[in-house]
């Protein structure tokens, strides 16, 4: 195991408990960068289950607006709408924990590892592939002050407004293509409760259990 996945619900927490893991753990932290689900689409180009036409529009999408910004830059411009679906619990665009860390798809996060990925669908993407699958989880009123905080926004309601609406395409999502919701903790290894832990707390706890994953792994 070197992918730790962290979903769960919005606001609890997942982009601050990712960048100290990836800071504790030394490993890539991917949150906003387009990524493609290229393991999950296979060579036929069947576009006509909601995934495939979803990510064939993504795809269309990226090449047609981003290419010439995509060399060299990991992060290149993406329309918000069109990120939404992928990524929903961001402020903004980051910077990779590792400079040189350009992975395109989902696949070439598993493929080069040591990498935290954060609010990707990352614990239904991973499929039978090793990860360590963290699902966090708080209280309303906690992930609206939260998400209030984080993005600087000055009304109760317009924090609200934001969770509702990434909650909706984030369940949309786990729901059309996988058949699962993000809130079912059968869906994680470990999951925490954000209002009842602190993130140092919580960020502890899942270093340790993911470098005795890691030595449990390489014995």
């Amino acid at each position: 195991m070197s992918v730790i996945t962290i979903d769960g619900q919005i606001g609890a927490g997942g982009l601050e408990l990712g960048r100290r893991l990836a800071q504790t753990m030394d490993f890539n932290f991917v949150d906003k960068i387009a990524l493609q689900r290229s393991s999950l689409l296979d060579d036929r180009r069947d576009v006509n289950t909601f995934s495939d036409r979803f990510w064939l529009f993504v795809e269309r999408a990226v090449s047609g607006m981003a290419i010439g910004n995509a060399i060299g830059d990991p992060y290149f411009h993406v329309p918000e709408d069109l990120l939404l679906p992928l990524t929903w619990d961001s402020e903004g665009p980051i910077a990779a924990h590792t400079k040189d860390f350009h992975p395109t798809s989902v696949d070439g996060v598993f493929d080069l590892g040591n990498t935290v990925l954060v609010h990707r669908a990352g614990c239904v993407e991973a499929g039978e592939r090793s990860a360590l699958k963290v699902g966090l989880f708080a209280s309303w009123g906690d992930r609206v002050a939260r998400v209030m905080n984080r993005e600087g926004l000055k009304s109760v309601s317009d924090a609200e407004y934001s969770i509702k609406k990434r909650e909706k395409l984030q369940r949309e999502y786990f729901y059309g293509i996988h058949g699962v919701q993000p809130d079912d903790r059968n869906l994680y290894d470990i999951w925490i409760d954000t209002s009842l832990e602190s993130i140092r707390v919580a960020s502890i706890k899942v270093a340790k259990l993911a470098r005795q994953d890691m030595v449990f792994q390489t014995t």
